[in-house]
């Protein structure tokens, strides 16, 4: 992926953090995504890039209304470890895994 079009190969981040992060640090680790996402998103050249950065950012902000959401349901919980995606439309056709 182009730099530019949201590659996050700019975004230095210390090689040693691979601890769990909490509701608070995912959401602040979001929020600086999505903020960055924004300023490239103003920046995007083309619009394939623009389409990219879009898409990136819906996926970001739906992520940090979960994740405000369940911090103020479950605080103290393990953040996204409980993940579970929601079913899609064709795996509840195809009935159960």
């Amino acid at each position: 992926m182009d730099e530019q079009a949201g590659g996050n190969d700019d975004l230095v981040r210390d090689e040693d953090d691979h601890d769990l992060l909490t509701f608070s640090e995912s959401g602040i680790r979001l929020r600086e995504e999505i903020e960055l996402t924004r300023t490239q998103l103003k920046e995007a050249a083309t619009a394939e890039q623009k389409t990219t950065l879009e898409a990136r950012l819906r996926a970001l902000t739906t992520a940090l209304e979960r994740n405000t959401r369940q911090a103020s349901v479950n605080p103290g919980e393990k953040g996204f470890l409980d993940y579970e995606p929601p079913r899609s439309a064709v795996t509840d056709a195809q009935g159960p895994a």
